[in-house]
Parts: structure tokens; sequence; C-alpha cells
């Protein structure tokens, strides 16, 4: 089965075990504070902002944190891809706008691979910097908890508002209960989520403190088979930079602590030479970026 089905019934599992517990009032919580009497998962994010907000360290969610920052360290990104929600809302827009004929991600579907335009932008993504503009959207959420005193981010944090959304709407529908917030989840939902369409890519702060622990991450990064890779045949073939969500391109390690294990690389790669181990040691043979980022040494 590829990774990618396998995904789509994690996501679905994780979004359906949460929706049932909302609507059948069993106190399960959201991805936001996710857990069970005693024990609670809570989102690494709103850890840092009740922190600062709070102006002191709670032993419990500090607990909490060390053991999040210990599972991203072995698994990397994966919550953006294998359990938040928001990446199956952007996944089904995408496909609505490649249906109606719109560009779809970083190339145009139909794009020639060899352009001088999709050229410089896989030059582009090759020299991606550690930090963006999603860091900076980091450093005012948590400047924002400590000035006002509470998580202010957790209010239009894509995440809750599925969530919110979901619950609101089986109130009106199951209670027959009408508020304002039918209306206001999801508008800003379409604001996150369709008007700022790379939200991912550029804004979400839980993305962006991901990316940054997960820069000693080793485990489970795609490895590319040179011996069968059409690129190091003299071929000009882009397909594993084209379909990642995050832009990466496999053969380079920079700006690998971005990838989410998603599996579309290794899934769509023409000849299979791409794989995911448990553990990718560098290869040798493998091409790094040198001074001039788009030429591999």
């Amino acid at each position: 089965m590829k990774l990618q089905r396998i995904r789509w019934i994690v996501l679905g599992a994780v979004f359906v075990l949460i929706v049932v517990g909302l609507i059948s009032s069993i106190s399960m919580g959201t991805l936001s504070s996710f857990g069970w009497e005693e024990i609670a998962a809570i989102c690494p994010l709103g850890v840092l902002e009740s922190f600062l907000a709070g102006k002191t360290v709670f032993l419990r969610a500090l607990i909490v944190l060390v053991v999040v920052v210990a599972l991203v360290f072995i698994f990397g990104k994966v919550f953006c891809a294998w359990v938040c929600p928001v990446a199956p809302v952007r996944s089904f827009t995408e496909m609505m706008r490649k249906r109606f004929g719109k560009a779809q991600g970083k190339f145009a579907p139909n794009c020639s691979e060899d352009c001088s335009s999709c050229a410089a932008k896989r030059s582009q993504i090759a020299k991606r910097s550690t930090l963006d503009s999603r860091h900076i959207v980091l450093g005012g959420t948590l400047l924002s908890a400590a000035v006002f005193g509470f998580p202010v981010f957790c209010l239009i944090c894509p995440i809750g508002l599925i969530f919110a959304t979901i619950v609101v709407l089986w109130q009106w529908l199951g209670l027959n209960s009408i508020s304002w917030s039918l209306l206001l989840y999801p508008a800003l939902l379409v604001i996150e989520l369709l008007v700022l369409r790379k939200w991912c890519l550029r804004f979400c702060p839980v993305g962006a403190l991901l990316s940054l622990l997960s820069l000693p991450n080793r485990f489970f990064r795609p490895k590319v088979d040179n011996a069968k890779c059409l690129r190091e045949q003299g071929i000009d073939c882009n397909v594993c930079v084209n379909v990642c969500p995050e832009g990466l391109d496999p053969h380079f390690k920079e700006g690998m602590n971005e990838c989410t294990k998603c599996g579309l690389c290794k899934d769509k790669c023409p000849v299979g030479a791409i794989t995911i181990p448990f553990s990718a040691t560098p290869n040798p043979s493998a091409p790094t970026i040198a001074s001039d980022p788009g030429k591999p040494e």
C-alpha cells in the first residue's frame, strides 16, 4: 500500500476519533489539547504561550513539551502531514484548483520541466532558508501571549477552528442552537486556508516551531538511490520536487527538517528511486549544496 493511502487512513481515523468524542460529549479534547483524564497531550505552541502568558512554568505542561520534543526528534514534522486536519483541507482546495485549470503548488501542472521559469524556482527551493516568514509569525505569536496574558493565536488557529466549526454545526443541527460562531469560525477558516493559500508554507507558527525542533531529526528522511535516479542519468526529472507540498528536493540536505514524511516523493517517483528508511544515513555519492545552491557538489 502506498504511503499516501496509509496517510489518508491515519488522518481520517484521527479526525473521526476526535469528532466522535466531541459530539458524544466524551472529554477527549481536540488536537490543541487531546487526552483522557490525567493523560493529556497539549499543542507545543500552546504550552509555550501558556508559559509566557502566565509568566510561570507548569510542571505537567513542561513534561508534555519534553515528550513532544523527543517525538519530533525521532519522527520530524510528521504531525503536519499525518495528523493535522489542515492537510486534507489544503489537498482538497488544490484538487479543486487543478480541476478548474489553475496552477497547483509551486509549478504549473503542464509546465515544461526544462523551462527557465521552473528551473529558477527549483534553484530558489534548493537554497531555502532555515528561517522564513512563518518564524516571524511564531515570534509574534509568543510575544502577543506575553503582552496580553493569554494565548492569542489559539483564537484564530485553523486547527482549533476546524473542530470548533464542527462543534457549532453539531449544535445547530442536533440541538437547534444558533450563534454568530456559525458564521465567524468558517469565515476565519476561509481567510486562512483559501485567501491565504500558502498558510502552511508562509504563516503557520505551529509548523515553524516544529521545523526548528526537527533540525536534529535524521530518521525517516527520504533517501535517493542514485543508481536508479533519472536525474543521475542526465534526464531532467523533477517529479519529486514538483509533488512535494513543502517544495523540497530530496537530493539535497538543506531544508530537509521541513520534510513531513508524507511519502509523495516516494510514491510518485517514476523509477522507484526514493525510499523512506528508518535512518537515512549520508550517502557519499549523493549531491550536497555547495556555495552555489543550484549546483550539487
